[in-house]
């Protein structure tokens, strides 16, 4: 899967995308996990309920949402404007 990292995140991560080939991630809850142990200072923003959007193949998602090797995700911060 093809993970792309948006605003802020990108600087915290060190990249904008990333491919993993992690069969044990079928899941959003298990690539928050994932993400939380390989980028420590994103553990807070990626478990607070909410905060960071997620998207599937350009479809915004739930935690709970099922993913598949081929699946492009995007990881949004909170967005504000005005």
């Amino acid at each position: 899967m093809i993970i792309s990292y948006f605003a802020w995140l990108k600087e915290k991560t060190g990249k904008s995308t990333e491919t993993l080939n992690n069969h044990s991630i079928n899941d959003i809850s298990k690539l928050v996990e994932y993400l939380s142990k390989k980028y420590p200072k994103l553990k807070k923003y990626l478990q607070e309920k909410d905060l960071i959007r997620f998207a599937v193949n350009s479809e915004y998602v739930t935690k709970n949402k099922k993913l598949k090797n081929e699946d492009e995700i995007g990881i949004f911060p909170p967005v504000s404007g005005g």
